[in-house]
């Protein structure tokens, strides 16, 4: 699975740069700081939950005023514990579970604008919610057993991201924007430290909680972002047209 992850994101980014290149007033670059956490067994449903930093850098490429393509790549931490009276957990002191791990983060989205945004030819084109969605992939060190032996090996893993957010042009060469997006993973595992998941993905813990959307681990993240126009040679005059 790993192979074509990779290609699909070396794939992204390649047409959106040379999409810029050709275009030159199109694409768009710069870092993004905000803050992640995660939803699953542990955290059912209390958004803002032991929250953690998360930084990144993203790319930009508009196709018309109304649609544009992202590519991102974050890194956060995720964590989150759960007490349960007569209940005692592997790799931990008592009836209490606690988990903190690194993730990497990598996603091509698709953006909506809800209005015309940073038309060539309006000067009110400066302000837009948007709604965006995509592909991604998690990265973390995933535990696993081999002959008797555990081992963590860095993993990719696909997820689906969408979410909404707002931008604003400042000037010509600058744009900010704040969005908030939920990551939902096809695994079971992000919270499960030093545990195979072949004890039971569905159920890791013995909670017996069932849950239509947690039963894969999920991850929230909240952005703002400054972003720089890479390439600008001006638009093309139409001759007074």
């Amino acid at each position: 699975m790993r192979k074509p992850i990779f290609r699909f994101f070396f794939l992204l980014v390649f047409l959106i740069l040379f999409a810029g290149i050709e275009a030159q007033t199109k694409l768009t670059a710069g870092p993004v700081v905000g803050v992640g956490w995660y939803n699953g067994d542990l955290n059912n449903s209390r958004q803002f939950y032991q929250m953690h930093p998360s930084f990144g850098v993203l790319f930009r490429y508009a196709i018309k005023d109304r649609i544009a393509f992202r590519a991102q790549a974050s890194f956060m931490e995720l964590s989150g514990d759960y007490q349960y009276k007569n209940y005692y957990f592997p790799n931990s002191s008592g009836s209490s579970y606690h988990f903190e791990r690194s993730i990497g983060d990598l996603v091509g989205l698709m953006e909506i604008n809800m209005f015309s945004f940073d038309h060539p030819f309006s000067q009110n084109a400066r302000f837009t919610p948007f709604l965006t969605f995509g592909l991604g992939t998690t990265i973390y060190k995933r535990y696993e057993e081999e002959n008797g032996k555990g081992t963590e090996k860095p993993t990719f893993v696909l997820s689906l991201p969408f979410g909404a957010g707002v931008k604003w042009k400042v000037s010509p060469w600058v744009q900010v924007g704040a969005d908030w997006t939920f990551r939902k993973t096809f695994v079971d595992d992000l919270d499960m430290m030093g545990i195979s998941d072949s004890i039971n993905p569905a159920d890791p813990y013995h909670y017996n909680i069932s849950s239509s959307i947690h039963n894969n681990d999920w991850y929230s993240v909240i952005g703002v972002y400054v972003t720089f126009r890479i390439f600008s040679t001006g638009d093309k005059c139409f001759d007074g047209f």
